[in-house]
């Protein structure tokens, strides 16, 4: 019996969000490509939306990695405030998984960081010696075009680091998040220290 537009959309967001968790696949589109030729899906109107697949990648992560994942999530926010403390000249916010609370042990930590220009990051890191890769991630600001914005990939305790460089006038508008086009949350060095002491056993 044929499945339903529904039942497809259901089925290709439980699979996309499987393979956002256990594949480490970082982003909503390759998940759903992905997804949808396992399942021999080809008519893009029943894809799902990334805030369906959103909701399937937090259900996996309660009930598949409830014992794990907060543990691992604590991990990376420290990780992610080591790495703030450190790069505390170009105001990094922390914002993805490892801030919203959605991160695996497959997660990258990614800063945004305030700058008069990309080359004042390159020469901190050459100072520090630090090996880095250079890219790009293209981001888009409400209903603006597109802007391409500069990135640096590293290494930080054994954890993926991408440090997304805006100018320093762009500190008090976050770019649209994948999943809802709505701002990304950006989390300061304040706002993380806080909710690590909040997350603390007592």
């Amino acid at each position: 019996m044929a499945k339903s537009p529904q039942r497809l959309r259901q089925l290709l967001a439980v699979e996309a969000a499987r393979i956002m968790v256990d594949e480490a696949v970082g982003d909503f589109r390759s998940a759903k490509e992905k997804a949808a030729r396992r399942l021999g899906v080809h008519a893009q109107q029943h894809w799902p939306s990334n805030i369906e697949i959103h909701s399937e990648l937090q259900a996996r992560l309660q009930l598949f990695h409830a014992d794990t994942q907060p543990q691992v999530l604590r991990h990376l926010r420290e990780i992610a405030l080591h790495a703030m403390e450190w790069l505390q000249a170009f105001q990094p916010r922390l914002v993805g998984p490892v801030w919203e609370g959605d991160a695996t042990e497959n997660s990258k930590i990614t800063l945004h960081l305030f700058a008069d220009a990309p080359e004042s990051v390159v020469f901190f890191l050459l100072d520090a010696q630090v090996d880095y890769e250079e890219g790009w991630q293209r981001l888009r600001f409400g209903d603006a075009s597109a802007v391409d914005y500069p990135t640096f990939l590293l290494e930080l305790e054994g954890v993926p680091l991408r440090l997304v460089v805006f100018a320093l006038d762009e500190d008090r508008r976050s770019p649209a998040s994948a999943r809802d086009g709505k701002p990304l949350p950006r989390g300061s060095i304040a706002q993380l220290q806080r909710l690590l002491a909040a997350e603390s056993p007592r």
